[in-house]
């Protein structure tokens, strides 16, 4: 009764993945590393050697998709067994293609603030195909499957790399079957044969890269009266071209002018202090949103210092979700949303 019960808990987690979170999209990668026998039937005939597995697959959210792959392994030149001295000494060299289910855990939902484990992405995968011995000692085809997982590291939010490990078994055996009086009892004959695989893998992510919205026109300049005062100091000025790629905080190459004409205007006029206010879109829970604004407006600020502004004249907000300047049901509605905008207040406001 337990395996029914892990089942249809495994599959209760799978469901709710699927529904608090999006779509993620395709990837494909590679892994390279060893392939190990591990149990005696195999081992007494083959000896180390290595795989190459060129995979993808689509994820349908942050947590939950599929994966498919070819695997290729290689095992160095057959033992010379005394047994069978007509055995020829010849690489053996094993086909599979399989497929699954793939589960990935997204550190950066745990771990937000912390720049190396927010990158980190372990993920755990298990698969069921075919086999094809072609050369050597495995000349036979079966049904296999194999499990494992791995981590991988982003290098951007695109490409990955990380280590990889599986424990493999495909029902067949290798020839000849009995290996003579010097194996143990239970790993001669038909056993299924066993393998370990260990190595380095890369993975690229199609993520949609979603255009920033063409800057809005400029403003009217303000009708003046002859004899009408100046507007007063206090206003607010809505910088739209401050706005962020999908789940980042980073400032991008194009909101550089925007901060730096910020940067002159406070130095030009010393008495006055800003707020930056952090907007997500609508995409994730209400309090990672809070959070993710903060780190938004956080990075405007430490901008603004690096260029001379004094810390004590920017005070920063996060507003998450809360106040949309556009729909959130459009990916360019979504663009207009992540942003930073900066409201000039009375002097010593913002301290």
């Amino acid at each position: 009764m337990r395996v029914p019960r892990l089942l249809a808990s495994i599959a209760a987690v799978l469901v709710i993945g699927a529904t608090t979170a999006w779509a993620k999209g395709p990837f494909v990668g590679a892994d390279v590393g060893v392939a190990e026998p591990i149990n005696g039937n195999l081992r007494g005939q083959i000896r180390t050697g290595f795989t190459v597995n060129p995979y993808g697959g689509y994820m349908l959210n942050d947590y939950l998709g599929a994966e498919g792959g070819i695997h290729f392994n290689y095992f160095t030149e057959d033992n010379h067994l005394p047994e069978f001295p007509n055995q020829s000494r010849q690489a053996t060299t094993l086909f599979g293609f399989t497929g699954g289910p793939r589960l990935e855990l997204p550190m950066k939902k745990l771990f937000e603030d912390t720049d190396f484990l927010e990158d980190l992405e372990p993920y755990i995968t298990a698969q069921g195909g075919y086999y094809v011995g072609t050369s050597g000692r495995l000349s036979q085809s079966s049904p296999g499957f194999w499990t494992g997982g791995g981590v991988n590291y982003h290098l951007n939010d695109a490409l990955m790399v990380g280590l990889f490990g599986r424990w493999n078994r495909a029902y067949q055996s290798p020839r000849p079957k009995d290996l003579g009086p010097g194996q143990v009892p239970g790993e001669r004959l038909g056993e299924d044969i066993k393998w370990a695989n260990a190595g380095l893998s890369v993975q690229y992510d199609f993520i949609e890269k979603e255009a920033p919205p063409a800057p809005p026109p400029a403003p009217a300049p303000p009708i003046v009266q002859k004899e009408e005062l100046p507007p007063p100091t206090r206003r607010k000025i809505v910088l739209r071209s401050v706005y962020f790629e999908f789940d980042r905080s980073n400032i991008r190459p194009d909101a550089a002018p925007v901060l730096d004409e910020a940067a002159g205007l406070l130095r030009d006029e010393g008495d006055i202090s800003i707020v930056a206010e952090g907007h997500t879109d609508s995409i994730g829970s209400d309090a990672y949103n809070m959070k993710l604004g903060q780190r938004r407006a956080d990075s405007v600020r430490n901008y603004l210092v690096n260029k001379g502004i004094s810390g004590k004249r920017i005070r920063t907000e996060s507003y998450g979700e809360s106040r949309p300047v556009a729909t959130n049901e459009t990916a360019e509605g979504r663009a207009q949303n992540r942003r930073v905008e900066l409201r000039v207040v009375q002097p010593n406001a913002a301290e």
